[in-house]
Parts: C-alpha cells; sequence; structure tokens
C-alpha cells in the first residue's frame, strides 16, 4: 500500500512538471520564496516576442518590466542575439536553421557590492531542437574581477505546448554586483527562442535552500511508466 502511495505521489509531481508554465516569484513557489514579482530590491524583465534578431540594438522586454523606470529599471534589460545567421519568424521567435543559436541577457541590478545576497533566476522557453544546458552561464564583476558561474539549480521543467521551458538559478553569496549577464545556447540548428523571463533579488539574510532537481521528463516518463508496472504486477500477484 505505502509503495502504492509512492507511486501516486511521484505520477502527480511529474504531471505538474510536463504541462509548464513560467513561475511568478509570489513569496511561496520555489526557488521565489523569499521575494514577490515587483518588491523592493528585484529586478523583473519578460518577452514574448522578439524584432531584432542579431547584434545590437538587441531587445528590450515586451511582456513587463520592473521597476518600469529609473535605476535600477527591468526595462533595462536587453536580450542580444550572437549567431549571423538567425531570423525572427513570423511569430516573433528568433530562429536558425544552419547554426545553434545563441543569446546574451543582459540585467541591470542594485549594485550595492558586498554584505548582500543576490539570486538570479532565468526562465527559457524554446522550441524545436533543446537547450543546451551546458551552454547556460551567469557572468558578474564582483568588484575586483569579472566572475563567470554554471548554475546552482537547472531545471527541463518539460512542455507547455510545443514549447520546452528551463529554470536556471544562480545564488552570489555576499555580493550585489551592478549587472549580470546570462548567456546560453542551442544544442543545434532548429531551435527558437520562443519567451523569457529573468527575476532577481538581493538580501541581507540567507536564501532558502534550492530544490532538489527533479528527474528529466524522459526520467519522468519512465518513473511513471514503473509505477504502472508495479500496479499490475501487484494485482497479478494479489
Amino acid at each position: 500500500m505505502l509503495k502504492t502511495l509512492s507511486c501516486l505521489a511521484l505520477v502527480a509531481l511529474l504531471a505538474g512538471q510536463a504541462n509548464a508554465a513560467f513561475v511568478v516569484p509570489d513569496s511561496t513557489a520555489a526557488p521565489f520564496e523569499d521575494w514577490s514579482r515587483g518588491a523592493a530590491d528585484s529586478v523583473y524583465a519578460e518577452w514574448d516576442s522578439f524584432s531584432v534578431a542579431y547584434d545590437a540594438p538587441g531587445n528590450a522586454p515586451d511582456v513587463g518590466a520592473s521597476p518600469s523606470s529609473g535605476s535600477p529599471s527591468g526595462a533595462d534589460a536587453v536580450l542580444t542575439g550572437l549567431e549571423p545567421s538567425v531570423f525572427v519568424v513570423s511569430s516573433g521567435n528568433i530562429y536558425s536553421f544552419s547554426a545553434p543559436p545563441a543569446f546574451s541577457l543582459s540585467t541591470p541590478g542594485h549594485g550595492y557590492g558586498g554584505g548582500y545576497n543576490t539570486r538570479v533566476a532565468a526562465q527559457i522557453g524554446v522550441q524545436g531542437n533543446p537547450l543546451d544546458s551546458g551552454s547556460l552561464l551567469l557572468t558578474y564583476n564582483d568588484g575586483s574581477a569579472d566572475v563567470t558561474a554554471t548554475p546552482d539549480y537547472l531545471l527541463n521543467r518539460g512542455l507547455d505546448g510545443a514549447k520546452t521551458e528551463w529554470l536556471a538559478v544562480w545564488d552570489i553569496a555576499g555580493y550585489n554586483p551592478a549587472a549580470t549577464q546570462i548567456d546560453f545556447m542551442a544544442s543545434g540548428s532548429s531551435m527558437s527562442l520562443d519567451t523569457l523571463a529573468v527575476d532577481t533579488f538581493t538580501q541581507t539574510g540567507a536564501f532558502t535552500a534550492l530544490p532538489a532537481n527533479v528527474p528529466e521528463p524522459a526520467a519522468a516518463a519512465l518513473a511513471v511508466l514503473g509505477c504502472v508496472l508495479l500496479r499490475g504486477r501487484r494485482r497479478v500477484i494479489g
């Protein structure tokens, strides 16, 4: 009975991951337990449609931004295409059929410096070929040198319609930079960038610990299949 309940709980968790949508910081959902979007000391920017495929001036957020003005302002965040072969399709996505699309996302920060902890979260929606998860890098200046880091937490959140969504989170301990840069690229050609959101927050206290990664969609499907087979086996035996 306990194994059956455990399987049902796992199926419920994975079913939620299989129909993903961007997470809105609400002081509840991980990894946003410590702030809500729009709170003081936070920055937010989001894109659903792009107009500049390659190089400057890049793309300003079109869905929303906060703070909407002043410094820092989420409206000053910029998504720039780095691969010359990319172009904007009729849906507003950025796409290339001849090379892996690559991007750089620049987001302004408060620049408080030492004594603050900072969490940076990027949500990326793509269609076609998947994102190269190994390409996700955060770069910032810690007051003396540039620092580049891989995500502290990375989750393939599965499908939202035809789109696959990723959540990447970085924690910067003891420092709040004046700006951050996130670089990422496709695993191959024929990937289109569909949607993008970035949220940052800084505080003097420690952040809530990041959650453990859940299985990727393929592993999740195998886990669900295992539960089904287990239930079938129990019926035959019992």
